[in-house]
C-alpha cells in the first residue's frame, strides 16, 4: 500500500507506517476541527442573546479575520492550522464566518441555528472521517462534480441528521426540514463544485445550501 507524494509520486508504506500516517492526520484533522468548533458560539449567541447582538459579533469576527487574513497573504504573519494548499489563497475561516453570517441576516432564526450546527458539527464529522480514509479530499483534486467516497457521505448525512433531531428540540423544525437541512448539507460537503476555475469552500456552500433549502421546504409545508 502507499501513499501519494509530492508531484503525485506513489509512496510505499509498511502497515506501521501507514498506522503512524493515518494518526498524524487525524491528530492534524482534530486541531483544525477544534477550532472549528468555535462555531457553536453563532447559534448560543443567538439563542441566549439574539440577532442584532450575533450578526454584530459575527460581523466583528469576519472584520478582524480579513485584516488577519490580508496580512498573513502578505506574509507578514503565521496563523495556525492553515492548510497548506491555502498557502496562497484565501483560508477557509473566512468562509466558515462569512456563510454564518449569511445564515444570521438572510435566514429565519431557527433555521440558521439548524444551518450552523451542520457547519460545525456536521462537517467536523465529515473531515475526521476524511482524516483517515482515502480519496476524501475532493476539493484539493479540483475535479469538478468530483464527489467524496460513499461511506464519508453516509457518515456525514447519518450526523447531521441526527444533529437536526436532537437540536429540533429546541428549533422545533419539523423532521422533513431538518431531514432536506441534513441532505443539501451533505451535498454541499460531498460534491466538488467549480466556478470560474475557483473550488467553491464547503464551509460557506454548507450552511448557506442547506438553510436556503430548509427555508424553501418550511415554506412550501
Amino acid at each position: 500500500m502507499g501513499i501519494l507524494g509530492k508531484g503525485g509520486c506513489r509512496i510505499c508504506l509498511s502497515p506501521p507506517d501507514i498506522a503512524a500516517d493515518w494518526q498524524s492526520r487525524l491528530i492534524s484533522e482534530m486541531r483544525r476541527k477544534a477550532i472549528h468548533l468555535s462555531g457553536l458560539s453563532v447559534p448560543l449567541s443567538l439563542l441566549l442573546i439574539g440577532r442584532g447582538f450575533a450578526i454584530g459579533f459575527v460581523a466583528l469576527a469576519l472584520a478582524v479575520s480579513l485584516i488577519l487574513e490580508w496580512q498573513r497573504l502578505k506574509g507578514r504573519i503565521r496563523l495556525p492550522e492553515v492548510r497548506a494548499q491555502e498557502e496562497h489563497k484565501v483560508a477557509s475561516f473566512i468562509y466558515y464566518i462569512a456563510g454564518c453570517l449569511f445564515c444570521l441576516i438572510f435566514l429565519p432564526e431557527m433555521i440558521a441555528v439548524n444551518a450552523v450546527l451542520l457547519l460545525s458539527l456536521g462537517d467536523t464529522i465529515s473531515g475526521l472521517a476524511g482524516s483517515v480514509l482515502a480519496n476524501a479530499d475532493v476539493r484539493g483534486r479540483r475535479v469538478l462534480w468530483g464527489c467524496k467516497p460513499l461511506s464519508i457521505i453516509a457518515i456525514m448525512f447519518s450526523g447531521c441528521l441526527l444533529i437536526g433531531y436532537l437540536a429540533s428540540g429546541i428549533t422545533r423544525l419539523s423532521f422533513p426540514i431538518y431531514l432536506a437541512g441534513a441532505a443539501a448539507a451533505t451535498a454541499a460537503d460531498g460534491v466538488c463544485i467549480i466556478i470560474n476555475g475557483m473550488v467553491l469552500d464547503d464551509n460557506f456552500s454548507i450552511p448557506v445550501f442547506s438553510g436556503l433549502v430548509m427555508a424553501v421546504v418550511a415554506a412550501a409545508l
